[in-house]
Order: C-alpha cells, then sequence, then structure tokens
C-alpha cells in the first residue's frame, strides 16, 4: 500500500485558495451591502427592533460552510489517490519505423516553412496517431542510420525528431535503398509483429536497386509506405551561411540546382512495398495513411507488463462537502429571544 497521497490534476489544488478568498470577500462585500439597503428604508432606531432574533454569527457561519464545502469539490476535482495495487497491461500494436530524407535537397521551400520541417511535423502527427504501436527513427542522405529505435516513449521519439536537420548526416546525396536496409536492421525478427516501414522523401534518389530492395523487403514480410514531400513542379534550392546570407545551392558545374518531388518513383516503391503512397499536403495526409494503410494491419501483442493502478479517493473530499452543505442548510439565522418581561408598547403612529 503506497502511504503517500497524491493528485492526479494537482494544478485545480491551486483553485482552492483562490475561490475561497473570492467567495470570502463576495460575501462579506454582499453582507455590508445588503444592511447598507436596508438601512436606507428603515431608521436605525427601529433597525434593532425588526432584526431582533437574527443571529449574524450563525450567517457568517452559513457562509463558512458554502466556502469549505465549495472548496472540498474543487480537492475532490483534483482526483486525491491513496493506495495502489499492481495490475498486468497488456498493449497490441505495430513496429513503424520512421526514415526522414535529411538530403539538401529538402531544404526546398515549395512547402512552408520547408520540406524537412513539414516532414518532421508529418511524424508527429503519426506518433499521434500511432498511440498504441512502436515507434523508431532512421535519418538518411547519402547514407543512413538509427536515430531512435522501436519504443514506446513518445518523449524520446520525440526528442530524436527534433535532433534531425539537413547537417546531421555529412554524406550528400539521397540513397533510398540504404534507408530500406537500415530500417529493416531497426526491427526485432525474433518476433511476428506486422513491420512497417514509413519513407518520408522528396523521392530524388541518387542510387539504383531502391525498387528491388523494396520487392525483397515485402516478401521477408515488411510493408513499405511512402510520403512524398514537396512539389512536382519543384523549387530552386537556397542555403545560408555562418553570416545568415542566403544563396542558391550549385551543382558543379555551377548550374542552380532545382529540386522536384519525384512521384512516380515514389509510387513504385510503395507498390513494390505492398503498401501505398501518399502526398503530404496538410496535417490530415498522415491521418488517411495511417487509417487506410496502417490502422487495419493486424496488431500483435507489443508488451505485457505491471503497472501500478491507483486507488481514487475523491469520495473523501466529496463526501464532507456534501456533509457540510447539508449542515448549512439545517442551519437557521434565527436564534431563539426570550419574551420581555413589562408590557409590549404599541407603536405610535406620526401622521404629517
Amino acid at each position: 500500500m503506497d502511504s503517500f497521497l497524491r493528485f492526479q490534476h494537482a494544478e485545480i489544488l491551486w483553485l482552492v485558495p483562490a475561490v475561497a478568498a473570492a467567495l470570502g470577500w463576495f460575501f462579506r462585500w454582499s453582507w455590508h451591502k445588503r444592511q447598507s439597503l436596508i438601512s436606507i428604508f428603515v431608521k436605525s432606531r427601529l433597525l434593532a427592533t425588526l432584526t431582533v432574533g437574527v443571529s449574524h454569527r450563525r450567517q457568517w457561519l452559513r457562509m463558512g460552510l458554502l466556502i469549505v464545502a465549495l472548496s472540498l469539490v474543487l480537492v475532490a476535482l483534483a482526483r486525491p489517490q491513496y493506495g495502489f495495487h499492481w495490475e498486468e497491461a497488456r498493449q497490441k500494436g505495430l513496429d513503424i519505423i520512421v526514415a526522414i530524407d535529411t538530403s539538401k535537397s529538402m531544404l526546398a521551400a515549395d512547402l512552408i516553412p520547408s520540406r524537412i520541417e513539414r516532414a518532421r511535423l508529418a511524424a508527429l502527427d503519426l506518433m499521434a496517431l500511432a498511440r498504441r504501436d512502436r515507434l523508431g527513427l532512421v535519418a538518411f542522405a547519402g547514407t543512413a542510420f538509427l536515430q531512435c529505435p522501436l519504443t514506446l516513449d513518445d518523449e524520446a521519439f520525440r526528442q530524436s525528431l527534433n535532433a534531425i536537420d539537413t547537417t546531421i548526416i555529412p554524406q550528400g546525396g539521397t540513397a533510398l535503398k540504404a534507408a530500406l536496409e537500415t530500417a529493416k536492421q531497426g526491427f526485432d525478427t525474433s518476433n511476428d509483429n506486422y513491420r512497417a516501414i514509413l519513407l518520408i522523401t522528396d523521392g530524388e534518389d541518387h542510387e539504383e536497386g531502391v525498387i528491388e530492395a523494396a520487392t525483397v523487403a515485402a516478401a521477408q514480410g515488411y510493408r513499405i509506405f511512402t510520403v512524398g514531400v514537396g512539389t512536382p513542379s519543384g523549387e530552386l534550392l537556397q542555403i545560408t551561411n555562418e553570416r545568415g546570407q542566403k544563396s542558391y545551392l550549385k551543382d558543379s558545374e555551377g548550374q542552380v540546382v532545382k529540386s522536384r518531388l519525384n512521384e512516380a518513383l515514389l509510387r513504385q516503391i510503395a507498390t513494390a512495398g505492398q503498401g501505398s503512397y501518399i502526398h503530404l499536403r496538410d496535417a490530415s495526409s498522415l491521418e488517411k495513411l495511417y487509417q487506410s494503410g496502417l490502422a487495419p494491419l493486424p496488431k500483435t501483442e507489443l508488451s505485457a507488463r505491471l503497472t501500478r493502478k491507483h486507488h481514487e479517493r475523491f469520495q473523501w473530499p466529496l463526501g464532507l462537502a456534501v456533509l457540510f452543505l447539508l449542515a448549512e442548510v439545517f442551519i437557521v439565522d434565527q436564534r431563539r429571544v426570550g419574551r420581555p418581561d413589562g408590557p409590549i408598547r404599541s407603536a405610535t403612529v406620526i401622521r404629517e
């Protein structure tokens, strides 16, 4: 049994003193306001007679009970938890490795702000969709390496993704075949989990053999999906030097380099890899790909582990709040007043 009290939404507790102080100020203001309004219509010498038997102490007590009850309701909303038990959690999902192109062509701004930034955002969209899947990350340009092994830890995947840029791999070019081979090495082949490779690239391949590599991978049980980043019309590539000055990227012959999206090649890779292709246009592109291509794949058990199941104790402050509200209802403002010893004098009516 855990001996510590914890709150699932501890941030709500900051509202308790603020709400209590605000209600206390409001009740005090309204009480004084009511007294001032009464004094306008009733002369001060008659006020004590008309309010005989009214207990101000009980009025303030009722207000205090309301403040405490509301404060306890806020504490209940913070979900206090005390104690726990161990529970076995089984999770089923896919193994997905995302391979992101980090070559210089990904600096093209035909997608705002750039292809590499949109590729990173697309990977984050996939992470939000694949909540029960293990994700891995491969960065590739002229060569490829495993940036993040398969993991269920979203934060580890996000940190690895934030490190992705066009300078992470010194060797220039775009080697799609190397990206596929490196992604395959990142999977655990000892289980029968469905293994999917997601290529996010503009498709400018500087090597041969990627179609054959995709065919072989499909025969080995891998599914290959491609995401095209960029536009078919292309964009001139700009680079920024250390001084912040921009200039156009030129090839070995001094010609300005223009990068275009090669949709035909990416479709061929997806077909050979028994997957599908999608052109990255907006935030819904990855959702369409996941729902139509990845989600229907059979899911296998990825992990079975013991997790803490904390015991909810919101009933305690909520029950106390109900008791305080009931007490406030049964407390009356009137107190018992003894009968006067002398005769009651009638009020004299003054006529003008």
